[in-house]
């Protein structure tokens, strides 16, 4: 049997994770329950293909977010800031009974942010394509602007059409509603850091890619008013995104579609 070299694509699944680490665990106020509140719920398993380049969280967003700049300071969303250290969630809830001080902070960073950027920047080389893969609240929450207001089942973000072609936006806006999803462009999030740091419309080797940002309605796949997946649309949305990296091959790299190596 011959292997199967990774096709060129890249996915990035930054916030599917509600652990802790251990350098901030007894500082934290909110309960694990409340943490899970916060989190890409199973975007680990919906974005989750064989033979692709992946990167993946496995510590909380609100503890530092990977998807912020480093050097992003903010720190209160009531200010519609998102720093990478977050002090208050998006609901109003503190984060910390005690608050960490800059040497934890700076420590966080460096333990748990830097090491997801350096391995992004080790895959751009080999890819053509990178996917940053999240999942949305189904109604807009109580500091956003589109708070209270229902959200649409798919949402790509392209930093306002910076990160990739219009090509490519078409291709996976005509995908999706192919599916029977109703898709927004840039709304209600348009991409943060991983798209600007590591993104660009055109291949910019070996430091930049095309990319895009999908974002799918929690409300598609868990059980009402509960943090419990419904197994049955997993592995429905699962496959559909299998489908979506094949056309995405066909249409965008057909030579660097999968062989079998002898």
């Amino acid at each position: 049997m011959g292997s199967v070299s990774p096709r060129p694509i890249l996915v990035s699944i930054p916030h599917s994770s509600s652990a802790v680490p251990e350098e901030v665990v007894d500082k934290i106020a909110l309960s694990a329950e409340e943490l899970l509140g916060y989190t890409d719920l199973f975007t680990d398993e919906i974005f989750d293909v064989d033979n692709v380049y992946k990167v993946q969280s496995n510590f909380s967003r609100v503890i530092v977010d990977p998807n912020r700049a480093p050097d992003d300071i903010s720190k209160e969303y009531e200010m519609a800031s998102e720093g990478v250290i977050v002090h208050t969630t998006w609901d109003g809830k503190s984060v910390y009974k005690e608050e960490p001080d800059q040497e934890t902070v700076d420590a966080l960073i460096k333990n748990y942010h830097d090491p997801y950027h350096d391995a992004l920047e080790q895959h751009i080389p080999k890819v053509q394509f990178l996917i940053d893969c999240h999942s949305f609240l189904p109604y807009g929450p109580k500091l956003k602007k589109d708070s209270g207001k229902e959200r649409p089942d798919i949402n790509l973000g392209n930093v306002n059409f910076s990160s990739c072609t219009r090509e490519h936006t078409v291709f996976f806006r005509e995908f999706f509603e192919a599916q029977g999803f109703n898709v927004s462009i840039n709304f209600p999030y348009t991409g943060k850091y991983i798209l600007g740091h590591h993104c660009h419309r055109r291949r910019i080797p070996p430091f930049l890619v095309p990319g895009i940002q999908i974002e799918i309605n929690q409300g598609l796949y868990l059980k009402p008013d509960s943090h419990e997946k419904d197994p049955k649309m997993i592995a429905e949305y699962n496959d559909i995104f299998e489908a979506l990296i094949q056309a995405f091959m066909v249409k965008f790299c057909p030579d660097d579609c999968p062989k079998e190596e002898a």
